[in-house]
């Protein structure tokens, strides 16, 4: 009899081990990217929208005397706010008349209102934010007096924190000040832009 002898071609376990780590360190960085990539892009798309909302609003109101109109909270002023272009189809998912509260990017709320000082004025106010995007946004420069920005207040947890437009080199606002004011983690930071 003779001792016939195959020979095994294959990966060791050791082989199989690096290259499962090597996997297992690409699909970690490739997460972390994402989650990056997604957090730029939903500050840039709530910077697009607040920037959209005073243009429309501004314009819209140009000739009024007051912004008693500009106020979400009620379907109907919200489905009137809808229809005249200042909320839009990604704020208010379900249209104009299922849009008693207009939501943002981070699942939080928008408020419009104008302000108690004869409604000269008006804010947009965005709600339920996280603490790294509040920071982003109350950094950016959105404008100073001439622009018709009267303020920029950001709050989180027990802390608030505003800059106003007449008060020479407080805008935009610094870095120090937006994350004592947005406080340090969660989703319950909100940004208020003031305007008249």
């Amino acid at each position: 009899m003779t001792n016939i002898q195959t020979q095994q071609s294959g990966r060791s376990m050791i082989e199989m081990l690096g290259v499962l780590a090597i996997i297992g360190v690409l699909s970690v960085g490739g997460i972390a990217g994402y989650s990056q990539a997604m957090s730029k892009f939903k500050v840039t798309k709530t910077s697009d929208q607040i920037q959209t909302m005073v243009t429309n609003i501004r314009t819209l109101f140009a000739a009024q005397r007051d912004y008693a109109s500009v106020k979400t909270g009620t379907a109907a002023t919200s489905e009137l706010l809808y229809s005249v272009g200042i909320l839009t189809d990604e704020m208010c998912p379900g249209g104009g008349n299922a849009c008693a509260v207009p939501v943002n990017p981070y699942a939080g709320n928008i408020e419009l209102s104008g302000t108690s000082l004869n409604n000269k004025h008006f804010y947009v106010k965005y709600l339920g934010l996280t603490a790294d995007a509040c920071v982003r946004l109350a950094t950016q420069d959105w404008g100073d007096a001439s622009s018709g920005l009267i303020s920029v207040k950001v709050e989180g947890g027990t802390t608030a924190q505003t800059m106003n437009s007449n008060v020479a080199g407080a805008l935009p606002m610094t870095l120090s000040t937006a994350s004592t004011g947005c406080g340090t983690s969660g989703s319950g930071s909100i940004l208020t832009l003031t305007y008249k």
